[in-house]
């Protein structure tokens, strides 16, 4: 009793920093609320999937955190739970391309953003306005409040942005490169930083690491701020060497990563101390010895009954001990 009592105790005095993108970043933030005091998680959300659709701007990863944070994401982890489609049906009826379909729900969302972002408030300033009205208390940042956009090289050589790859050609293509664009001029969002620095343990989410953990790496002050952390963990997203769903494979191969475990620690190579894997992949627990990690085999499932809750607290118990 005494060791769970000191247990919880120190969790609600754990400061943790999520790095997050897609829905694997959203699980991992909505696993780590479950076991902490709200006040001390904070989520710091990749911008490199943001786009203008229907003239309002759209930001999939930092919404995706959001909707699940506040318990309203649709069945597949992204959009809002029972949203309707009206706005599309009337938009495709004037012959408008809706294949990047957004509900009603989401483009209202989107359509505040735009509206704010118009009037000259920077993106984390919104980001932080929309979780409050969705009652969400821990800290949810963009990486940066400045232009940053996801390119991959297809193919043909050429560059597409990222929504064109994924949503537009439904990823079919092979990936052979990423670029960011705007990441050498981008600036930390304000708080982000030192939300990194004085987090007890910063975790990289179960996300696609060129596409997702990579556009915020790619921010300079925070790529530095990461590399001074003093504990520093990873979610591998693989489960027995492949993604549950996605192209995080084939995009880490295509960039020229090594499959399975080995290409998340190239992926984070100097970054992370300790690599968490499904339990599928066990027999790769000794690759991390090459990279000065420690990986550790366990269930990292964020999905079933406790979504998570288990997996997030033996992040935080070995994190305290």
């Amino acid at each position: 009793m005494r060791y769970i009592l000191e247990s919880i105790r120190q969790r609600l005095n754990h400061r943790v920093t999520l790095l997050a993108g897609g829905v694997g970043g959203a699980r991992m933030a909505r696993a780590l609320r479950s076991v902490l005091d709200p006040g001390q998680l904070t989520v710091v959300v990749n911008v490199g999937d943001d786009t203008e659709r229907y003239s309002v701007r759209v930001s999939p990863d930092p919404d995706t955190v959001l909707y699940t944070l506040a318990e309203v994401e649709g069945q597949h982890g992204w959009g809002r739970r029972d949203d309707t489609f009206t706005t599309m049906d009337e938009l495709a009826r004037f012959g408008v391309d809706t294949s990047f379909a957004l509900g009603d729900k989401d483009l209202a969302v989107c359509l505040y953003r735009t509206q704010q972002l118009e009037n000259g408030e920077p993106l984390s300033a919104v980001t932080s306005r929309l979780a409050r009205a969705f009652g969400v208390e821990c800290n949810l940042l963009p990486a940066t409040d400045e232009p940053l956009e996801t390119f991959v090289q297809i193919d043909t050589g050429s560059w597409l942005p990222f929504q064109e790859y994924f949503v537009d050609r439904r990823h079919r293509d092979d990936v052979h490169a990423v670029a960011y664009h705007g990441a050498p001029q981008a600036l930390a969002a304000p708080g982000v930083v030192d939300a990194i620095a004085g987090a007890d343990t910063l975790v990289i989410a179960p996300s696609n690491p060129p596409l997702s953990i990579w556009p915020i790496l790619a921010i300079d002050p925070i790529r530095k701020a990461v590399a001074l952390h003093q504990h520093r963990v990873a979610v591998s997203p693989l489960f027995g060497g492949a993604p549950l769903k996605g192209p995080a494979d084939k995009v880490m191969a295509g960039v020229g990563l090594s499959m399975g475990t080995r290409g998340v620690l190239e992926a984070y190579d100097g970054l992370i101390d300790v690599l968490y894997i499904d339990e599928a992949d066990s027999d790769d627990v000794g690759i991390g010895d090459a990279f000065n990690v420690a990986v550790i085999a366990t269930d990292t499932l964020l999905t079933g009954e406790d979504r998570g809750a288990a997996f997030a607290s033996r992040i935080l118990d070995s994190a305290s001990r």
